[in-house]
């Protein structure tokens, strides 16, 4: 009997992680949730280092007092199976932040 080879499935945060190591963007805390890597970033420049480099939609809303979370949804460059990894990125900033027009004129 000859074993069969199941492919290796890649957790949504190896393959965020993967991605950030191959583009140089930074990660400050990664996690997984309902099959999507969530990327936590300390600073809004680094929000907008993602969109340039994987683009996305980009959110923002309220917080708490005098706060904004905004959140990039991309995902992945397509596996060789077609496949991809969504991502969400997720940073708070304040909303009297001078924030990149980047991501404002972006912003849904």
């Amino acid at each position: 009997m000859h074993a069969t080879s199941r492919p290796t499935r890649i957790t949504p945060q190896a393959a965020a992680q993967a991605a950030a190591d191959y583009l140089g963007l930074p990660t400050a805390r990664l996690t997984t949730h309902n099959d999507a890597a969530h990327i936590f970033t300390a600073d809004m420049h680094h929000l907008t280092a993602w969109y340039r480099a994987l683009g996305g939609t980009v959110t923002r809303e309220r917080a708490g007092l005098g706060v904004t979370l905004w959140t990039l949804r991309t995902h992945t460059e397509p596996r060789n199976d077609g496949t991809h990894t969504p991502i969400l990125i997720h940073c708070l900033a304040l909303t009297t932040e001078d924030i990149d027009p980047t991501l404002t004129n972006a912003a849904a």
